[in-house]
């Protein structure tokens, strides 16, 4: 056990899939509207709102969350948070009123946006060098999809053997599962996580500068390595969001089933981001390519093209297959850009007591999509011919590219006279 402790792979193993775990509550909708509506006898309007909910607050406490995980021990965040998500996660599974449920939304985003989410990824962050943080991270990225995958396929098991919609309780068996899914993780990760490096009263009054204060928040946003990485995973989430509409888009422009475009959704979502980001973790610790961003940068450029591809490309139902390796292609190119780019914080030598502060400041801008990108592409899918809406969809995520490409192009150059001095 001590062996686990030290292994620093370990650890971002298991911090990533209780990273990904936290949030599949809160985004119970994605898979399970249907139930939701049909047992728990909410509208369509009503789950939309409990989303949009969630939605709002987290926005507003990723900033916040950066802060926190300067300021407090992140092991503690990360169990506490655990348990508590999955406790939440009990109460759901009682069906109970909707007002209760808005409140539960509301401290999923406390749970896991304010005190998880940096903390999380800090606590990846300090376990390597400089060197190694595409590695950790990118491991970290893939541990995070490979969990969520489990889960789903336990929980839609238990769903399907206790009765599907037609029985009232097989919903409540999957919030309890995840439930105690989470709650395992949250015991784990207080059996194999340290505590943060503390340093004494008396070590602080002699440097002063170990002291986190305000004024750090204000050295964070007069960085200008804060705001490249911050428009570099802008550039990434901004693609990210538009892929979530792959299903959609091989039904109404190739004619595919609704079980093929499922299908496609899941191995573009699931599997490639369970694949992708440990290969790019790879590449930088065995291979010339070490920096992560010099990865995001080149990695921009191949999904740039495979975008373009989609735009230009053919729609015959004849091109279905050739469309749908240029789609798992720029889904593959995200997802290592995902696992790269919370990389770059450390490749710039961020000073670890301002990390989890860079992080929540990047994911206030990179994460910003969340609050306007569906609702521009919902409106030309409904008021568009399709293969125009999704001419504009691809030729957004293009824009996306670019945007990577060019801040990760300054970012390097950046990073080229920091490593001079």
């Amino acid at each position: 056990m001590e062996r686990l402790k030290n292994n620093k792979w370990f650890l971002a193993i298991l911090i990533g899939m209780a990273g990904g775990l936290s949030f599949e509550l809160a985004y119970l909708k994605y898979n399970y509207q249907p139930a939701m509506e049909v047992l728990m006898g909410l509208s369509s309007t009503e789950v939309g709102v409990l989303m949009s909910t969630y939605g709002f607050w987290a926005m507003i406490l990723y900033g916040p969350s950066g802060i926190i995980a300067d300021k407090f021990n992140n092991k503690f965040l990360i169990v506490s948070c655990m348990i508590l998500t999955g406790m939440l996660g009990f109460v759901m599974a009682l069906y109970p009123p909707y007002p209760v449920l808005l409140a539960i939304q509301v401290l999923f985003a406390l749970t896991t946006v304010l005190f998880m989410w940096s903390a999380t990824i800090k606590s990846v962050s300090i376990l390597g060098s400089s060197e190694e943080q595409g590695a950790l991270l990118g491991l970290s990225e893939g541990a995070r999809g490979i969990g969520c995958l489990i889960a789903a396929m336990l929980a839609l098991f238990i769903f399907n053997q206790s009765g599907a919609e037609n029985n009232p309780n097989s919903l409540r068996f999957v919030l309890i599962s995840y439930g105690v899914t989470m709650i395992i993780l949250g015991v784990l990760c207080g059996i194999f996580l340290k505590n943060d490096e503390k340093k004494s009263k008396d070590a602080i009054e002699k440097n002063p500068d170990d002291k986190f204060t305000m004024k750090d928040v204000i050295y964070v946003l007069k960085l200008k390595t804060t705001w490249l990485c911050s428009l570099i995973i802008l550039g990434v989430y901004i693609v990210y969001a538009c892929l979530s509409y792959t299903s959609s888009y091989v039904i109404d422009i190739f004619g595919a089933s609704m079980s093929m475009g499922i299908l496609i959704g899941t191995i573009r979502n699931q599997v490639m981001r369970s694949l992708s980001p440990p290969i790019a973790g790879w590449v930088t610790q065995k291979t010339p390519l070490k920096s992560p961003t010099k990865i995001l940068f080149i990695v921009g450029i191949i999904n740039c093209i495979a975008l373009l591809i989609l735009v230009f490309g053919p729609n015959e139902a004849s091109a279905f297959m050739p469309m749908l390796i240029v789609i798992l292609t720029s889904a593959m190119c995200v997802y290592i850009s995902r696992g790269m780019y919370w990389a770059t914080v450390g490749e710039v030598n961020t000073p670890k007591k301002i990390v989890g502060t860079t992080v929540g400041v990047a994911s206030v801008i990179g994460f910003l999509p969340d609050a306007f990108i569906y609702v521009i592409i919902g409106n030309w899918q409904d008021t568009l011919p399709p293969q125009q809406a999704y001419d504009n969809m691809w030729m957004m995520s293009v824009a996306g590219t670019i945007l990577t490409v060019i801040a990760s192009f300054l970012l390097l150059k950046e990073i080229k006279k920091i490593t001079s001095k």
